[in-house]
């Protein structure tokens, strides 16, 4: 295979290239460039027929969104959930990823061991306990339940990760601080944590991502219309046998412009932690 690439003149290779990646493109953005221009049509034009750009843009889908179907109400919900796991999520899983990186103790391996393996069961089959569980402590409906919910696969998640970015940072600062009379939490808060700036916003991009997307917890944990996720809320333009397309197409892309403006923000980062682990080590 090698060879036969050889063989291949450079120009030939570019040209190859650039169809290759402009075909993904294309498949990849199509979908969202549908959204986009479907949320600025009447019904009238969306049922009719496809028209690739709107011959009469209007504003109606979104005003219907925000006045009639409660977006806001339930984009405030997502986002009060969506922080609140990432906040706690990132501390208690730093400071595990530290343990079982850094300090030595009977179990160690097994703990580490245990945490790939609970990250690897899929959040469907933890439904039933965990539905109980949060039924049984009084959680339900409420923002403390689908915290607790989406905290149980995202602290696996989030403490493999730091684990691996841990294993690549040398530890021989940590202990000239030691040896200075540093204890080990100011070692971790001076020392560590600075240096792991890119792993920990890749590792909280990815949580908020996953809690701000996540659907079957939101829907088993959160039948109250005050508590409802934004996947669950996008759900409210089904009635029956009828989609309310404008309506939706709208909602979606609401729903998706703060996870979209996370990612340009802290871009550099998220780049910088999943490759610093790559060719570290």
């Amino acid at each position: 295979m090698t060879r036969l690439l050889d063989r291949i003149p450079e120009s030939i290779f570019r040209v190859l290239s650039a169809v290759v990646i402009l075909t993904l493109f294309t498949i990849i953005l199509f979908p969202l460039y549908f959204m986009v221009t479907t949320s600025f049509k009447f019904d009238k034009e969306i049922y009719s027929e496809l028209t690739w750009i709107p011959r009469d843009p209007t504003l109606s889908n979104f005003r219907d969104v925000i006045v009639n179907f409660h977006i806001p109400l339930y984009l405030s919900n997502t986002l009060l959930v969506a922080l609140s796991t990432t906040a706690i999520v990132v501390v208690i899983s730093v400071l595990a990823a530290y343990a079982l990186t850094r300090l030595r103790f009977p179990g160690r391996a097994v703990m580490a061991r245990g945490v790939l393996f609970v990250y690897l069961i899929p959040g469907s089959l933890m439904l039933i306990p965990m539905y109980l569980i949060i039924v049984k402590a009084g959680l339900k409906d409420t923002f403390p339940g689908l915290i607790v919910a989406n905290m149980s696969f995202s602290v696996p998640f989030c403490t493999w990760l730091m684990m691996g970015y841990l294993r690549t940072l040398s530890s021989e600062i940590e202990e000239a601080s030691l040896i200075d009379g540093c204890t080990r939490m100011r070692s971790l808060w001076h020392i560590v944590i600075p240096l792991s700036i890119p792993a920990i916003v890749t590792a909280s991009i990815f949580i908020f991502n996953n809690v701000w997307n996540e659907y079957i917890f939101a829907l088993v944990l959160a039948q109250d219309d005050k508590h409802k996720m934004i996947s669950i809320g996008l759900a409210n333009f089904y009635r029956s046998d009828y989609y309310m397309v404008g309506p939706m197409m709208a909602g979606s892309l609401i729903a998706m412009t703060p996870v979209l403006i996370l990612y340009v923000l802290a871009q550099r980062y998220v780049v910088g932690g999943l490759a610093a682990g790559a060719v570290k080590g």
